[in-house]
C-alpha cells in the first residue's frame, strides 16, 4: 500500500521517508493541497521499468527492422550503401509525407 504524505511533512521529515522507502520498498505518495503531486519510489522500481521498458523497445524495433527490409525488398530497393538519410526518406516516403 502507498503511504500518503502532505508535501510539509515530507520537508520535515524526508529522512525518515527515505528510509521507509529503501527499507520497506514502500512508495510514498507526496501531496499538496490534498492532490497527488510526486512519488518516491524503490530505485529498484525504476530499474524494472526501464529494464521493461528496453525490452518492449527492442522486440518492436526487431518487428520494424523486419518490417522495412520486407518493404525493400518489394519495392526492389537494394540495402546495401543506405545512407541513414535515404532511409529516413524512404520512410517518408512510405507515409506518404512527401
Amino acid at each position: 500500500m502507498n503511504q500518503l504524505v502532505s508535501a510539509t511533512f515530507a520537508r520535515n521529515n524526508f529522512s525518515d521517508l527515505l528510509n521507509l522507502v529503501v527499507a520497506e520498498k514502500k512508495t510514498v505518495i507526496l501531496l499538496r493541497k490534498s492532490q497527488p503531486q510526486a512519488a518516491i519510489v524503490p530505485y529498484e522500481e525504476i530499474e524494472a521499468r526501464e529494464k521493461n521498458w528496453q525490452k518492449e523497445f527492442n522486440k518492436l524495433f526487431s518487428g520494424a527492422k523486419t518490417k522495412f527490409r520486407q518493404y525493400l525488398k518489394a519495392n526492389n530497393i537494394p540495402v546495401k550503401g543506405l545512407t541513414e538519410e535515404k532511409v529516413y526518406e524512404i520512410i517518408n516516403q512510405a507515409a506518404g509525407r512527401y
